[in-house]
């Protein structure tokens, strides 16, 4: 992303389920790239401008541009403040030979970074509406009129999570004098596109345009006292220690999907998505960890449920308790390695001590190339679906479906 009250933040953890044709984050980058090329087929002959707002590693804009036939036509910035996902999208601007296209690092929030690009034909706000407290949509909308050309096209997502704010968004695009034409659902985001039908405004220079608050606002359902050991899970420079308990913290149960996108979106996990998680960030930012998946089959009795998870949980074991699949991790630290399990809180971490898996004994299996799929395997040859029923029910939030 693209602000300065964010820049500490990992946002290359945001982008990796790009890399997953299939996952939300790719269905959305579809739509978007689909509306970006209706865009620009529907242009009048000339140049073209276009800025990108918090452009992340410019999937949309590069991808569409690469073989696009008004490519030669367009100027493009796309304004980033992440190190990394700057020079991600300078490399493949470079790769696919777009030599007008300009990856410009700065905070994309105030005004000063779109001047000399603006007034533009074609502005991308992908995955910025999502970031700002509700209150601030309205007023940014109202002032992206700076950043346009007359008849200019705003392309915008922001997910459907509650609370929606799309049906908000909608109004206040109306309301500024941007007309939509064409609109879009790749659940659970929603893509659109507005042309303004109104007189554009100049640049003010040193303007805000919105106020970036990032990860906080995925998460109104907890605290700030819940949200603020989470934070290291978007702190790049994060230690271990930290980034391990960030990921004890989160809280214990079934997201609506087993994806380590919906780990983060709703901020819950069970032992195989948090340990997934885990394995994903310590691969990329402490890579000498060598992080290794484990499934380890065992017992669950009531007792043990009882004390890891509460009554409620310890109530939907059979009284001869069940067998399930626990995963955690081993690393490499100090020249051994050790065990790692942040399925739950418990006693801080001393950063040097094995983190015993919590279930207790088993048989342990190490992953391969594919856990998830080697865990559906044990599930389905070692536990009892039935038994295991009311348990996942309890795991699951209200609503999703059980798995």
């Amino acid at each position: 992303m693209g602000t300065a009250s964010q820049a500490s933040v990992d946002w290359r953890a945001w982008h990796a389920p790009y890399e997953d044709p299939s996952s939300e984050l790719s269905r959305r980058l579809a739509l978007v790239q689909a509306q970006l090329r209706a865009a620009l087929d529907q242009a009048p002959p000339g140049p073209i401008r276009l800025v990108s707002v918090c452009a992340g590693q410019g999937h949309d804009a590069i991808g569409v541009l690469a073989d696009h036939p008004r490519r030669a036509d367009v100027s493009a910035r796309l304004v980033e403040l992440d190190e990394q996902n700057v020079r991600l999208a300078r490399a493949a601007a470079s790769a696919a030979g777009l030599d007008a296209v300009e990856v410009l690092a700065a905070d994309a929030s105030t005004t000063d970074a779109y001047v000399g690009a603006v007034p533009a034909d074609v502005i991308l706000v992908c995955g910025v509406f999502g970031n700002l407290a509700a209150a601030d949509v309205a007023a940014t909308i109202e002032r992206l009129v700076q950043l346009c050309a007359p008849h200019a096209t705003v392309i915008w997502t922001r997910h459907r999570r509650p609370p929606d704010l799309v049906p908000h968004i909608r109004e206040s695009f109306e309301r500024a004098g941007f007309e939509e034409i064409a609109f879009g659902d790749a659940p659970p985001f929603a893509v659109a596109s507005n042309r303004l039908r109104v007189p554009p405004g100049p640049l003010q220079p040193g303007v805000k345009l919105f106020e970036f608050i990032g990860y906080e606002a995925l998460w109104p359902h907890l605290s700030a006292l819940e949200r603020a050991p989470l934070g290291a899970l978007f702190r790049e420079n994060c230690s271990l220690v930290e980034l391990v308990e960030a990921v004890r913290a989160l809280p214990y149960g079934l997201p609506s999907e087993p994806t380590v996108e919906k780990v983060l979106l709703e901020a819950r996990g069970t032992s195989t998505g948090k340990h997934m998680l885990l394995a994903q960030l310590l691969a990329r930012r402490l890579p000498e960890t060598e992080p290794a998946i484990v499934h380890r089959v065992y017992r669950l009795d009531r007792a043990r449920a009882l004390e890891l998870l509460g009554p409620e949980f310890a109530a939907a074991v059979p009284s001869g308790g069940l067998v399930d699949v626990h995963r955690y991790l081993t690393i490499a630290l100090d020249g051994r390695r050790i065990e790692l399990d942040a399925s739950v809180p418990g006693a801080p971490w001393d950063g040097r001590s094995p983190l015993a898996p919590v279930c207790g004994p088993g048989r342990d299996f190490p992953a391969g190339a594919d856990p998830d799929a080697e865990l559906r395997l044990l599930e389905q040859e070692q536990c009892d679906a039935a038994a295991r029923a009311p348990f996942l029910a309890v795991l699951a939030p209200a609503g999703a479906p059980q798995a």
